[in-house]
């Protein structure tokens, strides 16, 4: 496992938000599973992924799969009672930044359940 990705792995157990300023790059494309156009920028990347990981319950990733600087990471989460089967693709630079994030979640009424947390919380945090 490279060094980034550890530190995303850290990240994942701690929910510690300064760790994602060290490994987003500014220029972060973050796809949400919700909307076809990517969210751009470290501030609004770091809100929906520091919102995201208090949102999961029993959050954990149970394959990678590597190429190069782009990682696939196999989750299962639940929402509520809702249990939850997704893929984080992770794409860093030559700097060991994360320069893409995309997010696929199924079944779709998991995935409704998430949207709609996410879109209240990051209301309530003025970004929506």
């Amino acid at each position: 496992m490279n060094h980034q990705l550890k530190t995303w792995h850290e990240f994942v157990e701690t929910r510690d938000a300064g760790i994602l300023d060290d490994l987003l790059a500014d220029n972060v494309m973050f796809h949400s599973p919700f909307v076809w156009k990517p969210k751009e920028g470290k501030l609004m990347t770091a809100a929906i992924l520091t919102t995201v990981a208090k949102v999961f319950d029993d959050f954990s990733y149970i394959r990678e799969i590597a190429g190069g600087n782009v990682f696939g990471l196999e989750f299962r989460a639940r929402i509520g009672d809702l249990s939850m089967h997704g893929i984080d693709l992770i794409e860093f630079n030559d700097d060991g930044k994360i320069i893409d994030f995309e997010v696929m979640i199924r079944p779709a009424n998991a995935l409704q359940a998430l949207g709609t947390t996410m879109s209240k919380k990051l209301t309530e945090k003025g970004l929506v």
